[in-house]
């Protein structure tokens, strides 16, 4: 199966959380990062994907997923996708919550267009297009994170359509 993507047309490929999980897997491998879905940053906290340094793969067991409390693992990036959930407060801050348990040096929140979609429901912003859609769900959510979540490291926002670009850039796709 062809896993490219060649331009951003093909976005009609990508929809829903699994997809958008796909993309950051593959382009994390292209970037050559061992890479693992659903991690347990602490007990309660569970971080959707993560990029690892690979020298330190040797420190997790093979076939084994690193509980990082208790694993010399070393998170470099860390990836929640908030596909149907961006309009919410409670569940970006806590997308926060969860990278700051990871230990990554960079977190990224992944917002996906089903979020544009449940904006655009509402009447306030039903005739708004998508680029003006995205930048007010993206100014909500930095409010969100940086006046409320106060994030231990950096954090940053990204949508769907920027994760897309960004897999076209690096010539991968979903699997």
């Amino acid at each position: 199966m062809n896993n490219t993507i060649s331009s951003p047309a093909d976005a009609a490929a990508i929809d829903g959380k699994r997809k958008m999980i796909d993309l950051l897997i593959a382009i994390g491998k292209k970037l050559g990062f061992d890479v693992m879905t659903e991690i347990e940053a602490s007990e309660a906290a569970w971080v959707d994907v993560v990029w690892f340094d690979r020298r330190f793969s040797n420190a997790t067991p093979p076939g084994k997923k690193p509980r990082l409390r208790r694993n010399a693992a070393l998170p470099i990036a860390a990836f929640e996708v908030e596909n149907k959930t961006g309009l919410n407060a409670k569940h970006v801050k806590g997308s926060v919550s969860n990278l700051n348990n990871s230990g990554a040096q960079m977190g990224v929140i992944v917002i996906g267009n089903e979020s544009l979609a449940l904006l655009k429901k509402q009447s306030k912003y039903s005739k708004q297009d998508d680029v003006e859609l995205e930048k007010e769900l993206s100014d909500r959510a930095y409010r969100w994170v940086y006046a409320e979540a106060q994030p231990k490291g950096r954090v940053v926002l990204m949508s769907e359509r920027e994760l897309i670009e960004w897999a076209v850039r690096e010539g991968v796709g979903p699997g």
